[in-house]
């Protein structure tokens, strides 16, 4: 697939779209989840999780590679045009989902955490706003708000984890390897859908420059986000009792409350105020994926993709209640699990198979 240069990002910038796709709201609240069975050894999950990432991102270069296209045309070439654009379609759903789910869950940190009376559809609709204009402008721009949001908040996000520290109990890490090995493996698979979100690369494939050149910053950026979780593990750990840490919803977010200032009384305003940012730029990233996907699919123009998933969005975080959200992640969990580490592997195969049984021929 022929994509004009113009429109086309340089490679380096790989390394902020990997960061931008694995890095949302899930960094508040994973800490509780991948310690339910593994204990304070669940930090070791996380790394393991980030190796497996690391090799997800090494199939999907390999086979996107094959007809230097996205998933819809590795779809086409594989299969068809009819089959093709039907398996398609459920990798597509997947983004336009998980896009549902990231604002679902900013939603409910804004109505508990700031403003509880504030209805969901008026968030939605302000931050899908912001959103439309940036999907607008084309990728370009949703890359460059992938930059920002690395630039301003993360780096400074990064600088408040020496707060926590000073009061931190590092010998709740001891003694390391107490659990199981299933109880591990637990945390890996929780930390899985912490750390989901490489897969827009499926999509944006044709839009980088030189895809070659980008294999070592798509690698770094797995390695960055992987220190990154594992790092905020380890400061929850060492901050939270185990039973603490089991009734706190958002461990990371609530770690902020140590952080005083004598002009700033409730400093977790100004942090989840910048962590908007965040969440634009990652629904910027999934809904241009998805929108792009309904483009190609059903021949229309993006921009009445876009409308009709953002009206979708709108009326589902309205409408959500917490069994619904609750499917919504449990279903995003499985589908990432699935589709991306069980399918595209054999996808790959298939691919392979087919393209030296063609040459053999």
């Amino acid at each position: 697939m022929n994509v004009s240069r113009r429109h086309q990002v340089s490679p380096y910038l790989v390394f902020f779209i990997i960061y931008n796709s694995q890095v949302g709201v899930g960094i508040l609240s994973f800490q509780k989840t991948i310690a339910e069975k593994a204990g304070y050894d669940a930090w070791i999950g996380v790394l393991a999780a980030g190796c497996l990432v690391q090799a997800f991102i090494w199939v999907m270069y390999k086979l996107l590679g094959k007809v230097d296209g996205d998933i819809i045309d590795v779809h086409t070439v594989a299969f068809g045009k009819f089959l093709g654009k039907f398996l398609s379609f459920f990798i597509i759903s997947y983004y336009g989902i998980a896009s549902i789910s990231v604002m679902l869950a900013f939603i409910e940190i804004i109505q508990v955490w700031m403003f509880p009376t504030l209805p969901s559809w008026l968030i939605a609709t302000m931050t899908l706003m912001l959103v439309y204009y940036c999907i607008s402008g084309g990728f370009r721009v949703v890359v460059g708000l992938s930059f920002l949001s690395f630039v301003f908040p993360q780096v400074y996000i990064l600088v408040l984890y020496l707060f926590p520290l000073k009061i931190a109990h590092f010998s709740n890490l001891l003694p390391i390897m107490n659990h199981s090995f299933m109880d591990i493996l637990d945390s890996v698979k929780s930390s899985m859908y912490t750390i989901a979100g490489t897969e827009v690369l499926l999509m944006c494939y044709p839009f980088i420059r030189n895809p070659d050149e980008s294999k070592k910053f798509a690698h770094l950026g797995v390695l960055f986000t992987t220190v990154l979780y594992t790092i905020s593990s380890i400061v929850s750990f060492t901050f939270y009792s185990e039973e603490q840490l089991q009734t706190t919803i958002w461990p990371e977010l609530s770690i902020t409350k140590v952080i005083k200032y004598s002009f700033l009384e409730r400093f977790e305003y100004l942090y989840i105020s910048m962590y908007l940012i965040i969440v634009t730029a990652l629904v910027s990233l999934l809904l241009w994926c998805a929108s792009r996907g309904l483009k190609k699919i059903f021949n229309m123009k993006q921009k009445y993709a876009l409308l009709i998933l953002g009206f979708v969005s709108v009326l589902i975080c309205q409408l959500a209640n917490e069994p619904f959200k609750d499917l919504i992640d449990t279903s995003i969990t499985q589908m990432n699990l699935y589709i991306f580490y069980g399918y595209i592997p054999l996808l790959l195969l298939y691919f392979t198979l087919f393209k030296r049984g063609n040459q053999s021929g």
